[in-house]
């Protein structure tokens, strides 16, 4: 994994390096723990945001963080609103047709995360009369929309994973489908 972070950062290295850049401009949702959010202190953290720093250490550019929601990345990449997004986004054919994407950094699966003890049953059957929560703009939330609503699965999608948890916390919905890291971080 480090070494394709490596090869990365070195290719965004090269394509900067041709603009004669001082300042590497990063669009992301800071809400998708561990990947990336903010700290007690306020404070950016998570995988991304170390990959981040590092890339921009590694060029002695300068390295700044631009916030917004998870579905309004790639319109803001598009827009020049920031240079590059580092925001645990998958690659999609659909996504490909706006952005350029690197090599993967990494590869996780998808996990239904529901309260202790509730025995989400994860199948279109299992799931029946369900509400679930994702975040909008993700691929978990085509994947919902696509196999489960159809089957009678309520979908609720959301501007940031937060408000899913504090839903699912709250039981307005029964489970929320997220990357398998972050299902990990809110347990």
């Amino acid at each position: 994994m480090k070494l394709r972070a490596l090869f990365v950062g070195m290719g965004l290295l090269c394509s900067f390096s041709s603009f004669a850049a001082t300042e590497l401009r990063y669009g992301l949702e800071a809400e998708y723990p561990p990947f990336e959010s903010r700290n007690a202190s306020g404070e950016l953290e998570g995988f991304d945001v170390e990959l981040g720093n590092a890339i921009c250490k590694a060029a002695a550019l300068k390295c700044s963080w631009v916030e917004t929601s998870f579905d309004a990345l790639i319109p803001g990449l598009v827009a020049k609103k920031f240079d590059a997004i580092n925001s645990a986004m998958n690659i999609t054919a659909q996504r490909e047709k706006s952005i350029d994407f690197t090599q993967p950094i990494y590869r996780i699966p998808s996990q239904l995360v529901g309260k202790a003890g509730s025995a989400i049953d994860a199948t279109p059957e299992g799931l029946k009369g369900k509400t679930i929560g994702v975040l909008q703009g993700s691929i978990q939330e085509t994947y919902a929309k696509e196999h489960w609503e159809k089957q009678g699965v309520t979908v609720v999608s959301y501007k940031d994973q937060n408000m899913a948890w504090g839903d699912l916390l709250n039981g307005r919905i029964d489970a929320s489908l997220v990357m398998s890291a972050a299902g990990r971080q809110a347990s």
